[in-house]
């Protein structure tokens, strides 16, 4: 439709300038003596026109010609730039594939295009350290140092790459010369909280870890595992009674009810003779949701109303059901309180309903202290058996250290 608008324009223009032509009768007279050229207007007017247009056809010619290094050189730099981002993308490519040697690679063949071998420079250290080669991945991060703009994302990579391999104090030194710039990354404050973690920096992850909460930078159970690391540590740190109770007092509320945290608290305080203190942990975290794993701390606490916390724990059988946990719980106080039928009762349930050798310890327990030490040798060896064929715990190092997970 465009086409045959400008046809039907053309057309018109080509009618009105013949009319026009036509209806012209003057005449240009050129004198020389001796020579005298007669022409129409209208041939001197077409032949002037073409003059014009010739003349324009020759300045566009000597300015392309004038121009023409300068369009070399941007011709050159332009394929100087595809080849470099050609060579990037490979170097990218390469890392995400997994092929690191091929990675590493392709960023020193493109080392000679200054505007991106900063970048390359951090894809070789990336590809360098995951093949362990972690002299090399310090010079890749060197040479990216020579380019400015990429100071942030240089400490950020170096952060990333120096946790991976547990070098927390580099981490935070490098951490806090970005933060004295003024920039508060999330990513790099997760980072942080990490290092801490794992460095028993209890109170400085307890900071961070709330900031990231202010600002949504940690998922719900990332936060909740990390605060409980953070004050599982502090308790474990604290030094006595005293000490313990004031560390445990200092824990919010909320993170007290937490049950790994409990099961930590309860044993501490039933190692130091506090069974009360034990006692009303377990309680609290009980209110605030069911776990059994705190039931077999809760029938060692030794308190003073032993009545009480009978009839507390048979509320539970009778809110929540019979269970192996629950019924040895009950079988453990009425043990303590002396009412040995109602222990031994509660104690051949929780077996009938799955053998344990915690079952079985209280067993033999209940045995010695009714005077059968027959049936508590036999009881003790099953206790012994059960706890030779049930699989070790992981070690301590084998725990899973915290993973580390934008601007502030």
């Amino acid at each position: 439709m465009k086409t045959l608008l400008w046809g039907v324009a053309l057309a018109a223009l080509a009618a009105a300038l013949a009319w026009l032509l036509h209806a012209t009768e003057g005449a240009v007279i050129a004198l020389a003596p001796p020579w005298r050229v007669d022409a129409s207007l209208d041939l001197v007017l077409l032949l002037a026109l073409f003059a014009l247009w010739l003349a324009y056809l020759a300045g566009r010619l000597v300015q392309r010609a004038k121009d023409f290094p300068e369009r070399v050189q941007a011709y050159r730099e332009r394929r100087s730039d595809w080849g470099a981002q050609r060579g990037l993308v490979v170097a990218l490519k390469a890392l995400l594939e997994g092929r690191f040697a091929r990675a590493e690679r392709a960023a020193e063949r493109v080392q000679g295009y200054p505007q991106i071998a900063g970048l390359a420079a951090l894809l070789g250290a990336r590809a360098a350290h995951r093949m362990q080669e972690y002299a090399r991945r310090d010079q890749w991060l060197e040479r990216a140092a020579d380019d400015p703009e990429l100071a942030t994302a240089r400490s950020v990579v170096s952060a990333e790459l120096w946790a991976e391999q547990r070098e927390n104090l580099r981490v935070l030194q490098t951490i806090e010369a970005m933060q004295q710039t003024g920039a508060r990354h999330i990513h790099v404050l997760r980072m942080a909280a990490v290092a801490h973690l794992q460095l028993g920096h209890w109170d400085d992850a307890l900071r961070i870890v709330r900031a990231l909460e202010k600002h949504r930078g940690l998922p719900a159970p990332a936060s909740a595992a990390y605060k409980a690391m953070a004050y599982r540590g502090l308790l474990q740190d604290a030094d006595g009674a005293d000490l313990f109770s004031r560390a445990w007092t200092a824990v919010p509320a909320a993170d007290r009810r937490a049950p790994d945290l409990t099961l930590v608290a309860a044993r501490a305080f039933n190692g130091f003779g506090m069974g009360t203190e034990a006692a009303k942990a377990i309680e609290d975290a009980l209110e605030a949701g069911w776990n059994e794993s705190l039931l077999d701390e809760y029938g060692r606490c030794v308190v003073a109303d032993g009545r009480a916390s009978l009839a507390r724990a048979e509320r539970w059988l009778a809110q929540h059901g019979p269970s192996v946990a629950l019924l040895r719980c009950l079988g453990r106080i009425c043990l303590r309180e002396q009412l040995w039928g109602k222990a031994r009762e509660y104690l051949e349930d929780s077996r009938r309903l799955a053998a344990a050798p915690e079952t079985s310890l209280a067993l033999g327990e209940l045995a010695d202290a009714v005077a059968d030490p027959e049936a508590a040798a036999q009881a003790y060896r099953e206790a012994a058996r059960g706890f030779a064929d049930r699989p070790a715990p992981p070690a301590a190092g084998a725990e899973r250290s915290p993973r580390r997970e934008t601007t502030l």
